[in-house]
C-alpha cells in the first residue's frame, strides 16, 4: 500500500515530549516512563468518538493551534478480501476514484483543488484501504461535498479508468528494472503460497489486470462501498459539533451492511519452497529474508516492534561498521492480521553476508541487553515512532489504524506505556521465537553466487516442528 503522503504538518505534544527526551538523555528514562499518565489523558481527551445515523464511528482529534483540516475515510477492506483474478481491482480502483464524481466533474474537481490547494489521495491497502483530504477550515464547506460525493457516487470515466489503468500498468511493469524493489517479489514467491491473501505479485497482477475492465472498476467499488465497514477520522480545529453535523448531512445516507472479512493465519513455511533465486547480470546481490512475525493483536506486537528495531542496528553495525559489506542493511516488521519480519541487504560479497546475518542471529539469540541499553534503544524506537506522527494525515492514519485492530482509537496513545513493559528477556525471548524459519530471496549474477549459500543458512535457521 502506498502512504497518502501530506503536505502541511501538525506537531503533536507527544513529539515534543519525545524529543525533549532524546535530547535530555538516557538517565531521565531510568526513573520515569516514556510518557506520563497525564500525558496520554491528555492526548485521549483530545480524542472524541461519535456515530453517525447509519452506524459510522467517527474519530474526532482536536488541534486547537491549527487551521489546517484533515479528514480520512477508511474502508475495512483491501486486496485481501478479493479472490485471486481480481486482487488488481483494488490498487486500480483507488487510482481512479478521486478524478471524477456524477455531481462533480473532473474540471470542477481540478477547479477545487486549485482553489484551496487540496491534498486528495486514496490507496488501496492490503488490508484496509483510504480516502485522504487535506485542506484549510475556511475551505471545508466546499471540501466535504466535493470530497463525499467522490466516495459516494464517482464518475469512472472510461478515459480515467483507462489512463490509471496505463499508469498502473506501466509502473508494474518497471518493477522488474528496479532489483532493490523486485526482490520483493523474488522472496514473496517463496513465502506466500499461491492462493494466500497478501499475495500479489507485479506480473500476477499485470495477467488480472489485462483481464479486468472498466465495468469490474465500476461494480466492484459498488460492491465494496455497500459491503464493507467504514470510519472517518478527522483532525481538526473547528468545533465538533460543526464537523459532525457536516459529516451527517453527507455521509450518513451510505450503506453500511458490512460482509465478514477474510481470515488471514500466518503463511506455513515449507522447506522445498523456502528459497527463490533469480540470475541477473548485476554487480550487487539483493538479499531479502521475510519470517514469521506477531501481528497487530499479539500480546507481543510491541516488544517485537521494539526487537526488530534492535536488530536492525545489530546487523548495521555487524554488517556495515565491522565488515564493510554493505551500506544498505536494515531489518523491519509489518503487523498486519498476520505479522511479517523482514530483513534486507544489498551486497557485493553475499556469501560473506549471509555469514554476518547469521552471527547477528547467533549472538542476539543469546545476548541480555541491559535494562540501560533497552531505555535507550526504547527512546529511540519512541522518538521515530512518533514523529511519523507529526502530520494531520499520518496522525489521522495512526487513529484509524488503532480503532481498525482494537475498535479503540486512542490505544495508539498507549504505545509509550506498553513499551515501557517490555523486558530486556522479551527480546532474549522473541529472539528465539522470531528467527527461524526464514524464506530467501536473491538477485544477483549466477556465476559469482552459489545457492549453497542461501539453502545452508535456512537448513541451519530451521525450527522443527515441537523442537526448540
Amino acid at each position: 500500500m502506498k502512504p497518502i503522503l501530506p503536505k502541511r504538518s501538525l506537531k503533536t505534544s507527544f513529539v515534543g515530549l519525545i524529543m525533549g527526551l532524546t535530547i535530555a538523555g538516557v538517565s531521565m528514562l531510568k526513573a520515569a516512563p516514556l510518557v506520563t499518565d497525564e500525558t496520554i489523558k491528555t492526548q485521549k481527551s483530545l480524542t472524541e468518538t461519535y456515530q453517525l445515523k447509519n452506524k459510522i464511528p467517527v474519530i474526532i482529534r482536536r488541534s486547537d493551534d491549527s487551521e489546517l483540516f484533515q479528514i480520512l475515510v477508511q474502508y475495512n477492506r483491501g486486496l485481501k478480501d478479493l479472490p485471486k483474478g481480481r486482487k488488481a481491482l483494488n490498487e486500480w480502483i483507488f487510482m481512479a476514484l478521486p478524478s471524477a464524481s456524477k455531481t462533480y466533474s473532473k474540471e470542477s474537481v481540478f477547479k477545487l483543488t486549485s482553489k484551496y490547494d487540496l491534498d486528495l489521495a486514496c490507496s488501496g491497502g492490503v488490508e484496509v484501504s483510504y480516502c485522504s483530504l487535506g485542506t484549510i477550515n475556511d475551505a471545508v464547506d466546499e471540501a466535504i461535498p466535493l470530497f463525499a460525493s467522490l466516495i459516494k457516487e464517482p464518475l469512472f470515466s472510461e478515459e480515467d479508468v483507462k489512463l490509471s489503468k496505463e499508469r498502473m500498468s506501466a509502473r508494474l511493469k518497471n518493477v522488474p528494472s528496479d532489483p532493490n524493489q523486485y526482490v520483493n517479489d523474488v522472496v514473496n514467491t517463496v513465502f506466500y503460497p499461491e492462493g494466500y491473501p497478501y499475495r500479489l505479485n507485479h506480473d500476477e497482477s499485470l495477467a488480472e489486470l489485462e483481464k479486468l475492465s472498466r465495468d469490474d472498476v465500476a461494480k466492484g467499488y459498488e460492491q465494496l462501498l455497500s459491503s464493507t465497514g467504514l470510519s472517518i477520522v478527522v483532525v481538526t480545529s473547528l468545533p465538533s459539533a460543526k464537523v459532525v453535523a457536516q459529516l451527517e448531512k453527507y455521509f450518513a445516507d451510505i450503506p453500511t451492511k458490512q460482509v465478514p472479512s477474510v481470515l488471514v493465519t500466518p503463511p506455513v513455511f515449507d522447506p522445498k519452497k523456502s528459497y527463490h533465486f533469480v540470475d541477473r547480470d548485476v554487480p550487487t546481490a539483493f538479499i531479502r529474508m521475510k519470517l514469521n512475525a506477531p501481528e497487530a493483536k499479539s500480546q507481543d506486537a510491541y516488544a517485537s516492534q521494539l526487537f526488530y528495531e534492535i536488530l536492525s542496528k545489530e546487523l548495521s553495525e555487524e554488517i556495515r561498521t565491522k565488515r564493510s559489506l554493505s551500506y544498505a542493511v536494515h531489518a523491519m516488521t509489518i503487523q498486519y492480521s498476520a505479522g511479517i519480519g523482514i530483513i534486507n541487504v544489498s551486497t557485493s560479497k553475499p556469501k560473506e553476508t549471509f555469514e554476518a546475518i547469521d552471527h547477528v542471529i547467533q549472538t542476539i539469540k543469546t545476548q541480555v541487553y541491559s535494562q540501560e541499553e533497552l531505555e535507550e534503544f526504547k527512546n529511540i524506537f519512541a522518538t521515530g515512532y512518533y514523529l511519523t506522527q507529526e502530520t494531520h494525515s499520518s496522525l489521522a492514519l495512526a487513529l484509524s489504524r488503532s480503532l481498525y485492530y482494537f475498535g479503540d482509537a486512542t490505544r495508539h496513545y498507549e504505545l509509550p506505556r506498553k513499551l515501557d513493559l517490555v523486558k530486556p528477556a522479551d527480546i532474549t525471548r522473541m529472539a528465539n521465537q522470531l528467527l527461524v524459519n526464514p524464506r530467501v530471496g536473491v538477485i544477483f549474477k549466477k556465476s559469482a553466487y552459489k545457492d549453497s549459500w542461501a539453502t545452508d543458512f535456512i537448513a541451519k535457521h530451521q525450527k522443527v516442528a515441537g523442537k526448540n
